[in-house]
């Protein structure tokens, strides 16, 4: 039935988004006269295109810029220029994975000289594949704002002269490519739009009539916003690893220990024993901290965060251990040569070489 109604319910849950709302539409001044695609890089707007020997403009160099480079040049585009007003941070495959198969010590951190070790081999590939590295390395892993994104075939693709980065924004489209902030002009066939999402931060608001959030994502007794928040600097550095899904496990059995022991949890869980933040300006530094907080302050929410760090590494360990995604990493690397080769192999001297074969030691 359409019709409204009301449900008597213990607690409430908003798990309603925050961080990615509507996409941001690409409007750039002679977008009429181009005589090729223009689309958004987000749901299926590009699903129909041929990318076979097409050149592409891809604006932005987030999440959604890196899965459509992966889309272009595994289907067979002739070149991608991807174009930013910074060098977003991309990880390969091994380190991503590493992040959740390491072992941590009791305050959740990993060893700091295998920590090391990655840095200067990630490092080491950037430079062998000619990769840009952001600007804001080394002090910083990544920009503020951004999210780090995860692919092998940035690399290889710039080895191979397949892709390339500019820093700057789109001044104006003509029929056949676009011209840059820089004034350089860059033929192209396809241009896709990936330039960020507006946040629905205001939707919260908007249900709850509440601006403020504790930093244990309480908005009151037993009421909780449980959404994806902006990705600040260190926002990786937790045993929530790259995934909103083990932040969204970990705050879940907060909550059911909230229900259970409101009494004795609730100064620290929506009382004044924890800080409050406006809506909008929820960070994941914040939540972090104060789950760590609250593992060392609760023996039950303690253990819930040891057995699910343990039950995911074990996951890992059996369905994929080390030296097995090694193998299948190393592999699917040099089958990337070929692919983005238009189905040529690619002699092994030739491709960009596999730069974490030490990978497993450092578990």
């Amino acid at each position: 039935s359409a019709a409204a109604a009301v449900a008597r319910c213990r607690g409430v849950v908003l798990c309603i988004n925050d961080r990615v709302g509507l996409p941001r539409p690409l409007s750039v001044p002679g977008q009429e006269q181009f005589k090729g695609v223009v689309a958004d890089g987000t749901a299926d707007s590009l699903a129909d295109v041929d990318w076979r020997g097409k050149r592409v403009v891809i604006v932005g160099m987030g999440a959604f810029a890196v899965e459509n480079v992966r889309t272009a040049l595994e289907n067979g585009a002739r070149e991608v220029v991807v174009v930013g007003r910074r060098h977003g941070t991309i990880c390969p495959k091994m380190i991503d994975y590493l992040n959740f198969v390491k072992p941590w010590d009791e305050k959740y951190k990993h060893d700091t000289q295998t920590n090391v070790k990655q840095f200067l081999r990630w490092k080491e590939l950037y430079e062998a594949s000619g990769c840009t590295v952001p600007e804001c390395w080394p002090k910083q892993v990544k920009h503020e704002g951004h999210t780090i994104s995860v692919s092998d075939v940035w690399f290889i693709g710039h080895f191979m002269k397949k892709l390339s980065t500019r820093s700057g924004e789109l001044a104006s489209l003509g029929p056949d490519g676009v011209t840059l902030s820089s004034g350089e002009f860059v033929h192209c066939d396809v241009v896709v739009g990936c330039i960020g999402f507006e946040r629905s931060a205001h939707l919260c608001e908007a249900l709850t009539g509440r601006s403020e959030v504790k930093t244990s994502n309480y908005l009151d007794r037993d009421m909780m916003y449980l959404a994806d928040a902006e990705i600040d600097e260190g926002a990786f550095n937790s045993f929530f690893g790259s995934s909103v899904l083990e932040y969204g496990k970990f705050f879940s059995n907060v909550y059911v220990e909230g229900l259970k022991r409101g009494d004795e949890l609730g100064e620290r869980l929506w009382g004044d024993g924890t800080a409050s933040v406006g809506i909008t300006a929820r960070k994941w530094n914040q939540y972090i901290a104060a789950g760590l907080q609250l593992i060392e302050s609760d023996a039950a929410i303690a253990a819930h965060a040891r057995m699910q760090v343990e039950r995911r590494t074990e996951h890992f360990w059996r369905t994929m251990p080390p030296q097995s995604f090694l193998e299948v990493n190393r592999k699917e690397w040099e089958e990337l040569h070929q692919r983005l080769n238009g189905g040529i192999p690619v002699p092994k001297e030739q491709q960009l070489p596999y730069f974490f074969d030490e990978a497993p030691q450092w578990c």
